[in-house]
């Protein structure tokens, strides 16, 4: 049973992270392309703004989110910083269904903004912000997790999805199979190839 202390630090560290993520990229980023948008009376870029379908994603998103950052803080006891990394890994709860359910519902967070302010410049803003974090960060976060949790990471990668949700959740096992070598992601020299026989 961790400490009380920590685990306050961790649920408040989480909380920091989503108000921090939430102002920036669903906030001040789409609040400046709407105002550069409406400047240069782009309105042909423009769809006609659902403010209530708006506002029932978003929320429905940002429960998720939230779901999400507190199930990595109390059970995984850490967070998404590199200075607080999580000591345990989390296999259960919204990770049970997809990998990285922060960046998934992140991204529908954003398309909630689109539908509420009806701008179509949000939509490559989106495709920017799921690309830099599959091509940039996904890779560096999963190796640090292999290299943190080893074959029950592994385990875990190979059987659940990184976007789209799984039709049963994941149930980790008591006994794991054994890994083809082949399977396993190897990082050398800044590049991510698999180890073959």
């Amino acid at each position: 049973m961790p400490h009380p202390a920590k685990m306050v630090w961790h649920v408040t560290a989480a909380l920091a992270q989503a108000a921090g993520s939430w102002g920036l990229l669903q906030y001040f980023i789409p609040l400046a392309i709407v105002r550069w948008q409406q400047g240069q009376e782009l309105h042909h870029l423009g769809l006609e703004g659902q403010h209530l379908p708006g506002l029932v994603l978003f929320a429905l998103a940002s429960a998720a989110n939230l779901w999400s950052r507190l199930t990595l803080a109390v059970l995984g006891r850490g967070s998404l910083a590199v200075i607080n990394p999580p000591e345990r890994l989390v296999v259960t709860g919204p990770y049970a269904w997809m990998r990285n359910p922060i960046a998934a519902t992140t991204i529908a967070q954003g398309v909630g903004v689109m539908v509420y302010t009806g701008s179509a410049l949000v939509i490559p803003y989106l495709a920017v912000l799921a690309l830099t974090w599959q091509l940039l960060i996904r890779p560096a976060s999963e190796h640090a997790l292999q290299r943190r949790f080893g074959r029950e990471y592994e385990f875990y990668r190979r059987s659940v999805r990184i976007w789209l949700p799984m039709r049963r959740g994941f149930r980790p096992r008591g006994a794991l199979p054994p890994i083809e070598t082949s399977e396993v992601v190897v990082r050398r020299g800044g590049r991510q190839r698999r180890r073959r026989r």
